[in-house]
């Protein structure tokens, strides 16, 4: 569902006697809502409002799910913390259009500012994969 359009302050509106005070906060408040009826209006996106990191790297992992390359990818600057993972995407090398056949959840620990990968369930062992992860 979209947004109902709104009406802005117009001094017009009010008194005489308050249109000066209501020209002056018109400004700001008009301009705070119309980026709240932006954002709000489909226009969120994780790299410009959500504190998250994106990573695609190439992992192989062995029959346990332990990633035997790949394992570590570096914080965007401004995140300092970590809540979880989620993967975005995921396929073979060798044929893109061939998923897992069951849906990947990695484990991940934290060091400094870089995320390590402990274990990755839903992948074949011994085959190459991209994984697109978000860090949030």
């Amino acid at each position: 569902m979209k947004l109902p359009s709104y009406r802005r302050i117009i001094k017009t509106d009010y008194a005489e006697e308050y249109q000066a005070l209501v020209e002056k906060m018109a400004v700001s408040i008009n301009y705070g809502f119309d980026s709240l009826y932006d954002a709000l209006n489909k226009k969120l996106t994780f790299n410009d409002n959500i504190i998250s990191t994106y990573a695609e790297l190439n992992v192989v992992v062995d029959v346990d799910g332990v990633p035997q390359n790949g394992t570590v990818f570096k914080l965007d600057a401004s995140q300092t913390s970590i809540r979880g993972l989620i993967v975005l995407d995921c396929y073979t090398l060798k044929t893109p259009n061939n998923p897992p056949n069951s849906a990947p959840f990695v484990s991940f620990g934290k060091s400094e500012n870089s995320v390590i990968l402990r274990r990755i369930t839903g992948l074949t062992p011994d085959v190459i994969y991209t994984i697109k992860l978000l860090a949030i």
